[in-house]
This record gives C-alpha cells, sequence and structure tokens, in this order.
C-alpha cells in the first residue's frame, strides 16, 4: 500500500463510506487525507456535482476555507436557493426536511467564507423567510391549476431563479425534487434552464412530464397539447411518449378526448416511437387474465378503442367476445348477437364460445349456451359433446369450480365424463414426469390444481393454447420476437391504470406511498388483476366434495396438488378434524415423484405423517376399500395373529392393481361388519428375537389353528423405514452423479455440486420423525411380548422362557 500511486490511493479513498478509521491506518494515509482537493475530489465522486455541496456542508471539522474553493472550481453547482436554506438552518430557522445538524458543524470562519463566495457569484441574495427561491417555485406549482389570468407567479419569475439563481434542488430529501418536473410539464421552455443547471431526464421524470402534459382536467385543446409535446422533443431528444403513458391515456379515451384525439393525431403524423393501433391490440390482451375485465367500465372503455383499431388477433378477440358475455349475463340470443355485429366480431364459432367458457370470469353460462346453440350450430345431436368437452376443459382452470358444481348439478352425466377424462388423461406416473437429465425438470408443471395465486399461471385454457399457437414459428418470428419484446421494454410496460388514477398516486406524499418491493414489479396492481373471481372455488375442494375422499378422481388431484405445491388444496386434503381422520392419504408415491422432480415435499406431508397417517405405498393400497371401511394400519402394541398369516418379513412389497373405473363409483355401499377390517392388507411385519424363532415358525406354520403374537410396526416407523430406504437411493444417485462431474474435469477447480432440494427437506423431515418415534418410545415402552409356540400343554414340551430384551434407557 505504501508503493501506491496517488491516483489510485484516490479511488480506494473515493469508494470508501466511512474514511476516518483508513486515514487511521498509517501516516502516509492521514496527510494524504488532510489534502484539500482530495476531500472536495471524495464528495464530488460519491455525490455528483447537484448534491456535492450541500452534503459537504455538512462536513463539519473537515471543511475549510480551501475546500470550499476547491469544489467551486471543480464543478460543484451552487445554487442560490441553497445559500438561503443554509443561512435560515445555521442561524436556527426552521428547515422541514433537514434533520441533522448540517451548516451548523461548520465553524463560523468557514460559514463566512461560504457566504462571502455566494455574495460574490449572486450578488444580493434575499434572505427573508418565506420569500427565497424554493417558496417561489412552490407557489408557481400551487397556482398551476388556476387559470392563467389568475396566477400570481408567471412563467418570466420561475425562468429568473433557473437562469439568474441557478436553481435546482439540491438533494433528495427535498420535497421540491418531486415537484420539480411538474413545473416542466407546465412550460416547456423551462427545460433547456434546468438542463443547464445539471437535471437529468430519467424515465420517470418523462413519464411524469406527459401524464400532466395530457391531464384531463386541464382546460387545453388537442393543439396546445401538440404544441407542448413537440416543443419538449424538440429541447431534449431523450424525451418521447412512451407506451406507459399511452395506455394509460388509452384506458380513458372516452372520457378524455383531447388526449386520445392528440394520440391519434401524433400517431397519424409520424411522431410516436410506436403504432397506437398494436399498443391498443396489446393493452386488450392483457386483459385476458384480468379480474378487471368484469367491470362495466372497462368493458366500456375497450368496446370504445375497438370500433377505432379492430384487430385479427385470437386472444383480443377473445377478450372483447368476453366483454359482451359477461356485460350481459341474462341477456337473450339476439341481444348478444346484436352487440356482436356492432363491433364487427360475428360470425361467432363454437371452439370460441368453448374458450369463452373456458375462461375463469365466466361463471353465468346460461345465456352463453344458448346463444351457442341459437347461432352457433351446436344442435341437440352436438350439445352433450360440446358441453362434456367444456366440463373436461374447466378441469385445468384452477378457479372453475363453481361452474362445475353448477353444470354437474344441472346435467349429472357431466360427471361420469369427468371422472373418465382424468383417469384416462391425467393420471400421474413418475414415468410420465420428466427425466433427471432435463434441466428444466424442477419448473414441471402439472394440468391440475394449480396455484390460483401463483404469478405466472395461465388464468385460461384459450391463453395457452393460443400463446403455443403464437411462439411456435419460423426462426424468423422468433428473432421479430425478441427484437419486439427489447423495443416495448425501452419504450415502457403497459398497465391497466388510467391516467387519472396514475396522476393521483404520483401526486401522494412520499411517506403515503406504497411499499418499495411493491413499486418495484412492474405491471402488477393485485386489485384490478387477480386471476380469478371474487367468489372463487378451486376446482380441487370441488372434486373431493363431489367424490369423496376415496376415490381415484380425488387421488389423481392429490398427485397433481401435491407436484404443483398447491398450498391451499393441500391443507384441504389433509385436514385433520376431532372427529374426522386425514382427508385424503399420503402415499409413497407422492415422496417418489418429488424425488424424481428434485423438488421438496410440502410440510403439510410430514405433518400428516406426525399425526399419525396411515401408511400406503399408493393410491391403489387404499382405492380398494369403501369410503366407510377404516383400514387400520398401525397397532400400538402386539396382537395376536394366526401364524399362517404371517408372512415373510421381505422389506418390500408390491402394491395391488388399481380398481376398476366402475368399481369405485358406487353410490351406495352396505357398511360392513367389524371384523372386515381384519382381512384388509396391512404393511406391519412381524420381528422375531433370535434364529431359534425362525425355527420354531417352520414347524407351527403347518398347523392352521395355532395362534403366535407378533409385535407390529406402527405407521411412523413404516413411514421412516421407507423414507430411510427412499434417501438412501437418492444420496447413491447424488454421489455418482459428484463423481461423474469429478472425473470430468480432470484439471481446475473441483466443481460443486449441490443436493436437490428434496434430498435436503427429506433429510431434515426424517430427522424429526426420528426424534418423533424416539420419544413416543420413551413415554409409552413397549412391554416383553411371550411367544407361545407350544403344541401342547405338558410342561416337559415346553420351550425355555428366555429373558426379554428391554430396551435399556440412560437415566
Amino acid at each position: 500500500m505504501d508503493r501506491l500511486a496517488d491516483e489510485v490511493l484516490q479511488l480506494i479513498f473515493n469508494e470508501i463510506d466511512h474514511p476516518s478509521s483508513f486515514v487511521r491506518a498509517c501516516r502516509r494515509f492521514n496527510s494524504f487525507s488532510r489534502d484539500p482537493y482530495v476531500r472536495a475530489h471524495y464528495f464530488l465522486s460519491r455525490y455528483g456535482p447537484v448534491e456535492a455541496m450541500y452534503w459537504a456542508l455538512g462536513g463539519g471539522p473537515l471543511i475549510n476555507e480551501h475546500v470550499l474553493d476547491v469544489l467551486l472550481s471543480s464543478g460543484a453547482h451552487l445554487s442560490r436557493y441553497l445559500v438561503q436554506v443554509a443561512v435560515h438552518h445555521y442561524f436556527r430557522s426552521l428547515c422541514p426536511f433537514i434533520k441533522t445538524p448540517w451548516v451548523r458543524t461548520l465553524s463560523l470562519s468557514t460559514f463566512g467564507h461560504f457566504l462571502k463566495l455566494s455574495s460574490e457569484r449572486f450578488g444580493a441574495i434575499n434572505i427573508a423567510k418565506g420569500e427565497d427561491d424554493g417558496a417561489v417555485f412552490r407557489s408557481f406549482i400551487r397556482e398551476s391549476r388556476r387559470r392563467p389570468d389568475r396566477r400570481g407567479q408567471s412563467t418570466d419569475a420561475i425562468a429568473e431563479i433557473l437562469e439568474k439563481g441557478k436553481f435546482i434542488p439540491f438533494c433528495s430529501k427535498d420535497p421540491i425534487m418531486a415537484q420539480f418536473p411538474l413545473a416542466l410539464s407546465i412550460e416547456p421552455r423551462l427545460l433547456p434552464l434546468a438542463i443547464a443547471n445539471g437535471f437529468r431526464m430519467d424515465g420517470r421524470y418523462r413519464d411524469f412530464v406527459f401524464r400532466r402534459i395530457f391531464a384531463r382536467d386541464q382546460e387545453r385543446g388537442v393543439q396546445d397539447i401538440l404544441l407542448s409535446v413537440r416543443e419538449l422533443c424538440r429541447l431534449d431528444p431523450s424525451m418521447f411518449i412512451s407506451r406507459t403513458v399511452a395506455a394509460e391515456v388509452l384506458m380513458e379515451a372516452e372520457s378524455n378526448r383531447t388526449g386520445y384525439a392528440t394520440l391519434k393525431t401524433l400517431d397519424r403524423e409520424g411522431d410516436l416511437r410506436f403504432s397506437l393501433g398494436a399498443l391498443v391490440e396489446d393493452l386488450v390482451k392483457s386483459f385476458i387474465k384480468a379480474h378487471s375485465i368484469t367491470a362495466a367500465s372497462t368493458g366500456a372503455s375497450l368496446c370504445y378503442l375497438w370500433k377505432d383499431f379492430p384487430s385479427r388477433n385470437p386472444i383480443a378477440r377473445l377478450v372483447m367476445l368476453l366483454t359482451v358475455f359477461i356485460s350481459y349475463p341474462g341477456a337473450t340470443p339476439d341481444t348478444l348477437h346484436l352487440n356482436l355485429e356492432h363491433l364487427n366480431l360475428t360470425p361467432v364459432s363454437s371452439e370460441q364460445i368453448g374458450q369463452v367458457l373456458l375462461s375463469p370470469f365466466v361463471e353465468q353460462f346460461p345465456s352463453v349456451l344458448r346463444y351457442a346453440r341459437v347461432h352457433c350450430e351446436i344442435d341437440d345431436a352436438t350439445f352433450p359433446s360440446f358441453l362434456a368437452g367444456v366440463a373436461v376443459g374447466c378441469l385445468e382452470v384452477a378457479s372453475k369450480g363453481n361452474m362445475l358444481h353448477s353444470m354437474c348439478k344441472k346435467w349429472p352425466s357431466l360427471t361420469e365424463d369427468i371422472e373418465f377424462a382424468v383417469v384416462t388423461k391425467y393420471r400421474l406416473t413418475v414415468e410420465d414426469l420428466p427425466s433427471p437429465d432435463q434441466r428444466r425438470r424442477a419448473l414441471f408443471p402439472s394440468k391440475l390444481c394449480r396455484d390460483i395465486c401463483a404469478f405466472n399461471l395461465e388464468a385460461s385454457v384459450a391463453t395457452r393454447e393460443f400463446d403455443d399457437d403464437e411462439w411456435e414459428g419460423s426462426p424468423s418470428n422468433g428473432n421479430e420476437l425478441g427484437v419486439r419484446s427489447m423495443s416495448e421494454q425501452f419504450l415502457g410496460a403497459i398497465g391497466q391504470e388510467t391516467l387519472t388514477q396514475v396522476i393521483a398516486r404520483d401526486e401522494l406524499d412520499p411517506r403515503r406511498r406504497r411499499a418499495p418491493w411493491l413499486s418495484n414489479r412492474i405491471n402488477w396492481n393485485w386489485p384490478l388483476k387477480p386471476p380469478f373471481p371474487a367468489d372463487v372455488l378451486p376446482v380441487g375442494k370441488w372434486i373431493l366434495s363431489q367424490f369423496g375422499r376415496r376415490h381415484l378422481v380425488t387421488a389423481i388431484f392429490m398427485d397433481h396438488a401435491v407436484v404443483n405445491d398447491n398450498y391451499g388444496i393441500l391443507r384441504h386434503y389433509l385436514s385433520d378434524c376431532p372427529s374426522v381422520r386425514p382427508i385424503v392419504p399420503v402415499t409413497l408415491h407422492h415422496f417418489k415423484m418429488l424425488a424424481h422432480l428434485g423438488r421438496a415435499p410440502h410440510y403439510l406431508l410430514f405433518d400428516a405423517i406426525k399425526d399419525g397417517a396411515s401408511f400406503f405405498f399408493s393410491d391403489n393400497d387404499y382405492l380398494s376399500y369403501p369410503d366407510d371401511v377404516e383400514v387400520k394400519r398401525e397397532t400400538p402394541c402386539a396382537e395376536i395373529v394366526p401364524s399362517w398369516v404371517v408372512k415373510d418379513p421381505s422389506p418390500s412389497i408390491e402394491p395391488t392393481s388399481g380398481p376398476s373405473l366402475t368399481s369405485i363409483a358406487a353410490p351406495t355401499r352396505k357398511r360392513l361388519q367389524r371384523s372386515a377390517a381384519t382381512t384388509v392388507k396391512s404393511y406391519a411385519f412381524g420381528h422375531s428375537d433370535s434364529d431359534d424363532d425362525h425355527e420354531n415358525l417352520s414347524h407351527t406354520t403347518s398347523d392352521p389353528s395355532a395362534t403366535t403374537t407378533r409385535p407390529v410396526e406402527s405407521n411412523l416407523q413404516l413411514w421412516i423405514r421407507h423414507l430411510s430406504a427412499l434417501q438412501k437411493a437418492e444420496t447413491k444417485k447424488f454421489n455418482e452423479k459428484k463423481r461423474r462431474l469429478e472425473q470430468s474435469s480432470h484439471s481446475g477447480p473441483r466443481p460443486r455440486v449441490a443436493r436437490s432440494d428434496f434430498l435436503k427437506t427429506l433429510t431434515t423431515g426424517l430427522r424429526e420423525l426420528r426424534q418423533l418415534e424416539s420419544t413416543k418410545k420413551q413415554q409409552a415402552p413397549i412391554p416383553a411380548v411371550l411367544d407361545d409356540r407350544s403344541v401342547s400343554d405338558d410342561e416337559e414340551y415346553q420351550s425355555p422362557k428366555r429373558p426379554s430384551k428391554r430396551r435399556k434407557v440412560p437415566f
């Protein structure tokens, strides 16, 4: 460090937030930091020319006369407004936005030198309270909403403080910083003077200025707005109307006809950097997943724009069909057809009607079906198949539970169609999931039971199908799409708020604004754009109420909910009431699917196991029994079982084959006797204490009447054993992958291979399950089990009793 040049040391010094510790490292650094040039350029490099003087005046003993001279000679901006605020603050006058000592830390001689430099630059300075440049500017902004003949401050007064007083907000804490662009929207001729003082126009300021120009509460004509826009664009090449502002004007085109006419004039004369027709098309398409499409004002605005800029895009046409059918839920087919003809949307095909019914915001469907049967050539022969296709398509739209409930209540035969479609089309197996070699397997979404609150949710099947048709194409189409997305990003993202709403939000006090992380989300407004209706009923919840807890359709939806990590559906399926067992059982098949995808299991699965969920390999194991039969799996103590029932204690058992489709949908079942539960296949295995037990067992299996006592594994022990085996298999795959990568990279650093989320979560979950099992054993130790293997009661033939092997618990 001692050999570094002063220039390099200056760069290091400028990057340190608090250099007090740095200057104490050695004498050279200390003497280097005392140089006025070094101190002056420290503030210039960190805060820029506009704010450098403000931060330097709060430096206290670090600032002296020489530092102030270097700052001004090196380009630091000094405004008369800064001098006036510094005088007020130094002599204990109130400055609301300055909460620190600031200039009061300066010595009297240093502050006097600062006043001397200011008077030499500006001459006589008015330091009266309420008459400074900031007060004049605030008065101009406050009176800008009045008519020109009633304003007290003229534009020439503002131009004078900008030109002679070098007026500009000197720090980000100054409230005038947020109001300064408003003056440019009132009078565009002030822009060159503001730029000369160091003002830089970015995207936020640019949109703010143009919003005020197009505001509808101003009594300005089309020519006045055109003159202001063209003058701003001429004075600063970075000024242009963005797609964001234009979309906000379009959203209130019917009420703000002056601004809308100005946009059409600019588009016709080629003064916009985008096509207004393409913007209207994109704006209409954005409502395919927005709940605001159900609002009457939104429908009226879109219809008003559609008359001037019709489009042949299928998504845009679908949105306009939705506005008509949603706006008139109880209209007759002739009334609907008349409104569609008025918007030039006829003829309407049966496929388009199907896409309308698949929208998550269409729940009142009778009028749509009546229109389809009258004007879309759907007769009595094709109507059942059309209705079945709509019902099956609604399964993939997570928020269509209410519509499915109404349809199945009116047409009960749709339940069989839904059952057949789910079993034949949507059943998930490990082989159907993406292979581990595919990179995007962790992002694989299953078709059913998606989260309705997900940000990347496709709210409509129609949207997904149309998007696939548009994205698939030649390479040239992909390149054009990439260029278009880049240009749209540069020209601004479009929203669904009106210009008046955005202006009202921009004028709020900064302390009342929303959290920063919400404002950083581009094009996101939850009250306007939830992708589901207000009284939403998820399809997964309706499936459970329709088909019951022990049904193959419910089991398939459970598989999809586990893969999609749908918290709402999982919580509903795994709820445990005091009088009801866990509704849908958890199986080992769920963990195998998640292991294949590398996803972390939801904590609700482990909670269900901790609460005593029965162990099943797959849904085939419990679907073969009626809903009113309790499949007993857990036995807290040893039970007496006939010896011929005891099987070979092998670690794996193949699950039974799945039930037929007709056997799982029986409407009524006769309740079986209590003894029927003893014939249910169990995954509980007996354990022998010694090799003699196997020999004795071989002699007694020939007699069916003989009985034996065997300890049975609890459900928790079965889960631990099989999940441990799955953990071992996944660990083996991880080690093999790591070994292959290490062998492939002979030179260079050793590659770091991260464990999958599934393996990490499973390791933690197994640790908790083992701790729970250990706690249960300590609280209720299992007593010694005595096996009665004697065939006769004679003591001569009695086998000797071996002492039981109790677990030693340390005290």
